[in-house]
């Protein structure tokens, strides 16, 4: 009878155990779950977040100061939290993800004054990784053209443009009109001849690349096709195209 009471309170022992152990089995397994959960919902909501940043450039008319705001905005990310960063303080290459490329189609011809391109090389453009060469070449050139001539000169010149760089064929009148526009819409520089403005003069072909970047950032954009990353969900790519259209 003793012995058969000891079997049972063993058998009990072992039942509780086997009960406390099943449970904390199923906590742990529910905790883990949780975890699982929050984590993906944490990550779901980064992703949303960032998307938002990038899906309001997804739209007709994008003008073209927002979409070179947006290039930097892409290449700042590239460098900072994608696969492409390097720097030691970068949080590119622990989070590896997939850089983001912004390609965009300009018309050259129609954003110069006289259908020769100065300032754009190439119709085409793609910025990827984590350097901005377009912008940074664009910045660079129209920074010495500000510092040369003055920016509220520059855009005074560019918005005065058929009344000062007028045909070398013009008469004598005409000439000394367009020298005298020219010293009115300038602020830092003046001229004494029409020589100094003619087709084949310094100041004209500045001018004209200057008035290529006030064009660019009036001209409006079509966002044409955007992807994602299977994984990660986040936008990797937008492509755009000048629509044509100014303002």
């Amino acid at each position: 009878m003793e012995n058969a009471s000891k079997a049972l309170i063993m058998a009990g022992s072992v039942l509780i155990a086997l009960m406390i152990i099943g449970a904390l089995i199923l906590t742990f397994s529910n905790l883990t779950a949780y975890q699982e959960t929050n984590t993906r919902s944490t990550r779901s909501t980064q992703m949303a977040e960032f998307n938002s940043q990038y899906e309001t450039y997804n739209r007709k008319d994008v003008r073209g100061s927002d979409l070179y705001s947006l290039l930097n905005k892409a290449i700042d990310y590239n460098r900072r939290e994608s696969s492409a960063g390097t720097n030691w303080a970068d949080k590119g290459q622990e989070m590896a993800y997939e850089p983001m490329i912004i390609k965009f189609t300009i018309n050259r011809a129609e954003l110069s004054a006289d259908g020769t391109s100065r300032l754009f090389e190439k119709d085409t453009n793609e910025v990827t990784g984590k350097s901005n060469d377009f912008g940074d070449k664009v910045k660079d050139e129209i920074d010495d053209l500000e510092e040369t001539y003055g920016q509220t000169s520059l855009t005074n010149l560019t918005t005065n443009l058929t009344k000062i760089f007028i045909d070398d064929n013009a008469s004598d009148e005409e000439k000394e009109e367009a020298v005298k526009n020219f010293n009115s819409a300038s602020r830092k520089l003046t001229v004494k001849s029409f020589s100094e403005i003619d087709k084949k003069s310094q100041i004209r072909e500045d001018v004209y690349k200057y008035y290529e970047y006030i064009q660019f950032k009036r001209a409006h954009f079509d966002c044409e096709k955007i992807e994602y990353n299977n994984k990660t969900g986040r936008i990797t790519k937008m492509e755009f195209k000048f629509n044509g259209k100014f303002n």
